[in-house]
């Protein structure tokens, strides 16, 4: 249950991160579906075409995956890495269009 609600969000942020240039879009919705593959067939399909599209990228995220789920600390690590740079996104997206709103 869990996975499937930070899944959902790692997708919503990433079609955010699509439209606004601080968050990286393409990174949120491919962590998405890594945690929605299990789940859900379309986000399973979704990487199967990714991985005949791009065959060395996969297999490189693919190990990431796998080194992540065998070494709980370094998924700890990689989730603050991610939530860290999360907050910086939003901040600099905040910042941005405060600026723009106040003219300055």
């Amino acid at each position: 249950m869990a996975q499937t609600v930070v899944g959902w969000l790692f997708i919503f942020l990433g079609i955010i991160g699509i439209f606004l240039p601080i968050l990286q879009g393409i990174l949120f919705l491919v962590i998405g579906l890594m945690l929605l593959a299990p789940h859900y067939a379309f986000a399973q399909s979704l990487l199967h075409k990714a991985e005949s599209k791009y065959p060395d990228e996969y297999a490189k995220m693919m190990d990431v995956q796998d080194r992540l789920m065998a070494n709980k600390p370094l998924m700890a690590a990689g989730i603050l890495v991610l939530a860290i740079l999360l907050v910086v996104g939003v901040y600099y997206a905040v910042a941005a269009i405060t600026a723009l709103s106040s003219g300055t």
